[in-house]
């Protein structure tokens, strides 16, 4: 029952962030996009807003799905990231864009990590990747790569103390593919 209440604060927060994002005036941002969010370190939900022509952000709300593949544990966690993609260089084609972009973000979550129990993780996050969009740019495809540099926190019950360490995962797993299928409203 108390792995609940992180992973419905999570989703809460994302639901809070799609609400402001209808709500803001049409100037802030050129489109909106939502979409899946598919790689082997989980799968979630993604939204993304462009700013203008050399950036957009993006938050994805995944469920973490660490040792579940292999049969480890039988229990996803969850991870909510967002991050500022500067778009580096352009290249139009006729009927599709490529885009190539990294940025920085953060990342926060309720998962595990190789070795520990359920953790909250808070940290750094980067992101580095390409993005096609075809159909008059009403769907896009992106391709990317992610690192989390993150602080795990964890309670140990035996010796009643908090024990603070590197999020491993997030370094290990930085070269996992991960895949955002979006469609864009406007």
């Amino acid at each position: 029952m108390a792995g609940r209440k992180p992973v419905l604060a999570l989703f809460g927060a994302f639901l809070f962030l799609t609400v402001s994002a209808w709500q803001a005036p049409a100037q802030e941002y050129k489109s909106l996009s939502f979409g899946t969010f598919h790689s082997p370190k989980g799968l979630g939900i993604s939204m993304e807003t462009q700013l203008d022509q050399g950036s957009f952000d993006s938050i994805d709300v995944i469920a973490d799905i660490f040792g579940i593949l292999r049969a480890d544990y039988s229990t996803p966690g969850i991870k909510a990231t967002y991050y500022r993609g500067i778009v580096l260089d352009k290249r139009r084609h006729d009927g599709y864009d490529w885009d190539f972009y990294a940025g920085p973000g953060v990342t926060i979550g309720y998962v595990r990590d190789i070795h520990e129990p359920f953790s909250a993780v808070a940290g750094m996050t980067g992101v580095i990747g390409g993005r096609m969009s075809f159909f008059e740019k009403r769907i896009v495809i992106c391709m990317e790569a992610g690192m989390d540099l993150a602080v795990e926190m964890n309670r140990n019950n035996r010796y009643r103390n908090v024990k603070l360490t590197l999020y491993k995962s997030g370094l290990l797993h930085s070269f996992y593919p991960q895949v955002r299928i979006l469609y864009t409203l406007r």
